[in-house]
């Protein structure tokens, strides 16, 4: 009997995530509104992405578009990730349960990044068997062109790139789940599946899925930019006065506990749900703090 292979394996441990989740109680408003917004999330991939993309598409379809990934390690697009293989698994089960491929995806590289969020990049293309192409070129147009070329598609414009955006990452431009990029960027399709997605959203599915993630979140970080403009996120002190501390047991259901914060600087990621303060520890001209570095 021939073993099942290392995507089908992948998409199958997303899948049964998602599905654990959709059949949690609704013991919180948390859990009870990310739920609509994963069944959302979901029926967008088979109602409509998944029936004009593919991953897998070959030179000789002309029915479906080329579809891909960005993905950086951040929370948001690992959130993005697992939704997007539980769906492949749920489409393409029986076609991928013994073939050996991988996911296309795309790491937008335009600057040297965290050590720790390299490290769970590459710890990912493993955990979620990923093709991915890594930019090296600083200017983000010219690294999304590398990576379209590379493609050799017929028609570039087509390409659908899946992104793990959110409506409050831009808060002065409204984004539609499916459109295409601006005039002064390549050619191709942004779509957007989790743009209705608050942080209470993304930290109650991620917490729950037990997936492993960037351990700068385990020590304050709360959005991941440039290092030298980016530091663990103010709001997180671990102060008495500091009210986020009060979120302790906020996930209570989606975890297994929180541990001893007593000799932490900072208050993990996740104890902050103002979706308007999450970039607060961005565009900060500092330098990381000597204890991060060393």
């Amino acid at each position: 009997m021939n073993e099942d292979s290392h995507i089908y394996k992948a998409c199958k441990r997303c899948y049964d995530i998602t599905t654990r989740y959709l059949n949690l109680e609704d013991k919180t408003e948390i859990i009870k509104d990310t739920k609509l917004k994963l069944q959302t999330c979901l029926d967008l991939f088979t109602e409509t992405i998944l029936e004009r993309w593919t991953p897998f598409v070959d030179d000789d379809d002309f029915q479906k578009h080329y579809l891909s990934i960005s993905y950086n390690g951040g929370k948001d697009c690992q959130v993005l990730m697992i939704v997007y293989l539980a769906s492949i698994f749920k489409k393409y089960e029986h076609q991928i349960q013994y073939k050996d491929v991988k996911i296309p995806a795309v790491y937008l590289k335009t600057y040297d990044n965290f050590p720790e969020l390299i490290g769970f990049i590459k710890e990912s293309k493993k955990l979620y068997e990923l093709d991915l192409y890594v930019t090296n070129i600083n200017e983000m147009v010219d690294t999304l062109n590398e990576y379209l070329d590379s493609r050799h598609s017929r028609h570039n414009e087509n390409i659908g790139i899946l992104l793990g955006t959110r409506q409050t990452d831009a808060v002065n431009y409204k984004m539609e789940a499916i459109q295409p990029t601006d005039k002064n960027y390549p050619k191709f399709i942004r779509i957007q599946p989790i743009l209705s997605w608050s942080l209470r959203n993304v930290w109650s599915f991620l917490l729950f899925s037990k997936e492993p993630h960037c351990s700068l979140y385990d020590v304050g970080y709360t959005s991941l930019g440039k290092p030298s403009e980016t530091v663990a996120n103010p709001w997180l002190f671990n102060e008495s006065t500091n009210p986020n501390i009060n979120n302790r047991n906020l996930f209570e259901n989606e975890r297994d506990g929180v541990k001893d914060l007593t000799d932490c600087v900072c208050l993990p990621g996740w104890f902050l749900i103002d979706d308007m303060k999450e970039r607060d520890g961005r565009n900060c001209i500092v330098k990381r703090k000597k204890s991060e570095q060393e």
